[in-house]
């Protein structure tokens, strides 16, 4: 029983990270080469960086504007909490 918990748990973690990272992708995010939970984006002098852990996103903008704006849209479109 507790092996199939864990294997649920890895497929929804497998499941969320493919969905994410076609979103991503879709937004004009790369990812690194040498570290795949991190993605980045620039726009003219702005960068804007995006790690992601388990569940959890951490990201960073040069821009409070940038900031926000990719705040509000992940909002939209996934159920998430800003901490």
């Amino acid at each position: 029983m507790l092996k199939k918990a864990f294997y649920i748990l890895k497929q929804s973690i497998i499941d969320w990270h493919t969905k994410i990272d076609g979103y991503f992708k879709e937004s004009g995010f790369k990812r690194s080469k040498s570290e795949p939970t991190l993605y980045f984006n620039t726009k003219g002098d702005n960068i804007f960086l995006i790690y992601l852990y388990v569940y959890d996103l951490i990201y960073i903008g040069s821009s409070s504007n940038l900031n926000d704006s990719f705040k509000d849209t992940m909002m939209s479109e996934f159920e998430m909490k800003d901490l």
